[in-house]
């Protein structure tokens, strides 16, 4: 697959998110598939490919929060043939056909949310009564189709596994690459996301029960699209192995969601930079 060669590029998160760690708005724009083993190939590589480094991402406290904070994010990804491990997705198998038909497997772990300031977690203290929002083990599946050395399609799911904390969010996208050269590739991103009525209620939802003790409106936003992403990420290689990346992202509540209490900004916007060495 032409798109995304190597995992620097997988740096979100978003996180957040994944959208990532504990961005539940952020990872859209980033989770593109990396470069799988082709199917002609032994599907567990001759090699694995290691990633480390280091970023920092300017964002909002929570999915919706006016508030921001500057976070460190760590880098680091492992990939071998159909098999990877990486910050972003967490632990998963991925194929690729020889058409450019791509699709992974992975199982990651959504942080939730805080209802007080965490230096590392979405959270605020403006949520104070609101409880927090379970994290929860979560199954993703993504897959994705490049048509053009420019252009991909894709779509995701993120389901959340654990008993008291079922909620499912979907994702559809398209990537176009403007420029890719042997230094710089210059990408942009639109993504849709959609999430059913319990993940769109634990995340912008007010219960009676919240509303008496956090001062909120009683609010149920059901089920249905509650952001849209627009991103631009440019990644340059200084060297064979080290590269650096420069991302911005901007999200757009929608729908019943934008008229959430519990949402402080119905537009923002995110940077991310970091650099990374792959050997």
């Amino acid at each position: 697959m032409k798109k995304v060669a190597r995992p620097i590029t997988l740096l979100a998160v978003t996180l957040a998110v994944l959208p990532n760690v504990g961005r539940a708005d952020m990872p859209a724009p980033a989770e593109q598939p990396a470069a799988a083993q082709p199917a002609e190939q032994n599907m567990f590589g001759e090699k694995t490919e290691v990633t480390i480094g280091a970023g920092a991402t300017y964002a909002a406290r929570y999915p919706g929060a006016a508030s921001r904070q500057l976070v460190p994010n760590p880098v680091l990804s492992m990939q071998r043939g159909i098999l990877f491990a990486d910050t972003l997705r967490g632990i998963g198998v991925q194929y690729q056909s020889a058409s450019e038909f791509y699709v992974a497997q992975s199982f990651f772990y959504d942080l939730g949310r805080l209802d007080r300031n965490n230096s590392w977690r979405p959270g605020s203290n403006r949520l104070a009564g609101m409880g927090d929002v379970s994290g929860s083990a979560t199954a993703r599946t993504l897959i994705a189709q490049t048509f053009t050395a420019w252009f991909l399609v894709s779509a995701e799911t993120e389901m959340a596994l654990r008993d008291t904390a079922r909620r499912n969010r979907y994702r559809v996208g398209v990537e176009f690459t403007p420029l890719k050269n042997a230094v710089d590739t210059v990408t942009i991103d639109l993504d849709g996301w959609w999430g059913d009525g319990r993940y769109n209620q634990a995340w912008f939802g007010v219960t009676p029960r919240q509303a008496a003790r956090a001062g909120f409106a009683v609010f149920g936003p059901g089920a249905g699209v509650y952001q849209q992403v627009p991103a631009v990420s440019w990644e340059h290689h200084l060297d064979h192995h080290w590269s650096s990346t420069l991302q911005l992202t901007g999200t757009r509540y929608t729908g019943k969601v934008s008229d959430s209490p519990v949402v402080g900004q119905r537009t923002s916007a995110s940077a991310t930079a970091a650099i990374a060495y792959t050997y």
